[in-house]
């Protein structure tokens, strides 16, 4: 009995009932179940370099709201916020929804699963005049993870259209071109070892390859990081932290080349 109540427990998990190893940089393929609800908050903390040599930092907080439609299908509303730099205070940016859909699902085991999820959406110019693309900008992401055991991979691309540049943009998705945003990433499960019949929290250490390019000509501006962090996931909430570095950057010309960023976030299941 109580095996079965573990091989049931993992199955909910897996289900989108209960959060199951998604990065923190990369998209995952995890959705919440029919009917339940999961939010997630982030604080971005960067560091900017102007070509000049002048330094700038930026604070971005983000909340992502998810709805389970089904088992497989989602629906989902994304509202940042910028912080407030020497002579400005916060400012709303531009808000996102969309509609995610997990078309592939491979269960080959209790815990091991590979995944695939497709996103539609928008983001609407709702930001104040310094931080909107002042028009609606359609996006679409192909997500993809497989857990195997303690390890988890997993990988996104993301393509979004311009809009109007920012008046001074900081992120790649800020300069007015096309966009595509490819970020991979591999966690392994610390602790447990192995799962027992309690099925409690787990500790994950991660790291995350995170790349943006301009899709203008031939090939635009774009630069590349690596992340590593730390994600701690209970059943119903989870925590996380992760520090990117730059490992690549073209001599960037529409926004200051990328100098490192802390995030923290919090997930919360319902």
């Amino acid at each position: 009995m109580s095996r079965t109540l573990h091989r049931f427990a993992a199955l909910l998990l897996l289900a989108g009932i209960l959060p199951a190893q998604q990065a923190t940089w990369t998209t995952a393929p995890t959705l919440p179940s029919e009917g339940h609800w999961i939010l997630r908050d982030t604080a971005i903390f960067g560091r900017h370099e102007y070509s000049s040599g002048n330094r700038r930092r930026s604070q971005t907080f983000s909340t992502r709201l998810s709805y389970g439609l089904d088992g497989e299908r989602a629906v989902f509303f994304d509202l940042p916020v910028r912080g407030g730099g020497h002579h400005h205070g916060p400012s709303l940016g531009d808000a996102a929804v969309g509609w995610k859909w997990r078309f592939h699902e491979e269960d080959p085991g209790p815990v091991d699963t590979i995944r695939a999820s497709l996103s539609l959406g928008a983001t609407l110019p709702t930001g104040a005049d310094r931080h909107t693309a002042d028009e609606v900008v359609p996006f679409c992401e192909f997500t993809w993870m497989k857990i195997s055991g303690r390890l988890g991979l997993g990988a996104s691309i993301k393509i979004a259209g311009g809009g109007e540049p920012y008046l001074q943009p900081l992120w790649a998705n800020e300069t007015g071109e096309l966009n595509m945003r490819v970020a991979s990433a591999l966690l392994w499960r610390v602790d447990p070892a192995t799962y027992t019949d309690s099925f409690g929290a787990a500790t994950y250490l991660t790291l995350e390859l995170i790349s943006n390019a301009e899709l203008t000509g031939l090939w635009g501006e774009s630069d590349m990081a690596v992340a590593t962090g730390l994600l701690y996931e209970a059943p119903n909430y989870a925590a996380e932290i992760s520090y990117a570095l730059p490992v690549q950057s073209d001599e960037l010309t529409s926004r200051p080349e990328f100098d490192g960023a802390l995030l923290f976030g919090l997930r919360f299941l319902w």
